[in-house]
Parts: structure tokens; C-alpha cells; sequence
């Protein structure tokens, strides 16, 4: 059986599909995240789009609603109403993740997801983007999330690439250093 992020990633590369050039294709991403943001913002929207109890007519309806107020493409309408007939509306927000990670490769860019004891300022970001984009060879954009139990210091994902600069993973090391004694 198929899981959701595969379900999500085939949907994805089938709306990467619909756009002619990467600026078509950056538009969809974009008309993709405002309906997601729309929905992500509403209780009421999530209640009657997400949850299958509610009619399908109903749901199609408003998504053609919310789609025509939005100034949402026929592209992505029809992508919408699918995820609807098949009861998988929840989906959404993982194939505008998808989508994005798509738009990003081809325009030779890529998401770092950095995990932070504290917040940091703007300069140490740039200056760690900027590290971060020299290691992997591209154009990174940082999600830069605050995780209270680092002691400190940073862990930065890029794909499968783990970059872990935290202070629990150099205690470690340390450690495991010291407990092998000197080197002979």
C-alpha cells in the first residue's frame, strides 16, 4: 500500500506536470500555497474540507468558491476537486511541500530545515545560509524552526544530508573521545 507522502509526492509531480516553464510552474506552487494558507487560516474551512462527513457536492462547491475569490487557476481547481472526490483534501499542505521542493530543484534551489536552540539574528542566518550553500553546491532557502531541547547550537537538514552542530552531538564526541584514552 501506497503512503501519504508518496501519494502527495505523485500529486505534486503531476501539478509540476501541468505548467509549461518554471514560471507557470512557480505560479501553481504559488496559487497552491495561498489555497492551502486559506484553508490552514479558517477552523471552519479545515472542518468542512477535511473532514469527509460533510458532502461531496458541499465541499466542491465551496473549494469552487474559495477558488474563484482567490483568483485560483483552472489547473489548480481541478487538482483541488480531485484531492475532494478522493477524499484526500489533507494532503494539500504536503503537496505544496512537495510541489515546492520540485520548483526549488529546478530552479537549482534547495531547502535547509534548521533546527535552533534560540532564535537567530538575521546576520548569523546569512552567514550559515551562506555556509550551508557552499557545502551543497546550490541556492539554499532556510526553515528555521526553534527546538527548546538542543542545549545549543544547530542541526540543519538539506534532503538526506544531517548537518548537526549541536552541543548534545559535541558532548557527545567529546566523550566518546575521552573514553578511548589517548591516541598511541
Amino acid at each position: 500500500m501506497i503512503g501519504g507522502g508518496e501519494i502527495a509526492r505523485r500529486y505534486a509531480q503531476a501539478v509540476f506536470g501541468l505548467g509549461q516553464d518554471a514560471a507557470a510552474r512557480r505560479q501553481l506552487l504559488d496559487e497552491l500555497t495561498t489555497l492551502a494558507q486559506e484553508i490552514s487560516d479558517s477552523s471552519e474551512l479545515q472542518h468542512v474540507l477535511l473532514t469527509p462527513i460533510h458532502p461531496r457536492t458541499e465541499r466542491k462547491a465551496l473549494i469552487q468558491a474559495l477558488s474563484e475569490r482567490l483568483g485560483i487557476s483552472q489547473q489548480v481547481l481541478v487538482v483541488s476537486e480531485l484531492l475532494v472526490d478522493h477524499n484526500r483534501m489533507p494532503l494539500l499542505f504536503a503537496i505544496r511541500d512537495e510541489l515546492r521542493a520540485l520548483v526549488d530543484s529546478e530552479a537549482g534551489r534547495v531547502e535547509a530545515r534548521v533546527k535552533s536552540a534560540r532564535p537567530l539574528a538575521p546576520d548569523a542566518e546569512e552567514q550559515l545560509r551562506q555556509a550551508i550553500s557552499r557545502r551543497v553546491n546550490a541556492s539554499v532557502t532556510l526553515s528555521v524552526e526553534i527546538d527548546p531541547t538542543l542545549i545549543g547550537g544547530i542541526v540543519a537538514r538539506v534532503g538526506d544530508l544531517l548537518l548537526d552542530g549541536s552541543i548534545r552531538t559535541q558532548l557527545g564526541i567529546l566523550g566518546e573521545t575521552l573514553r578511548k584514552g589517548p591516541v598511541t
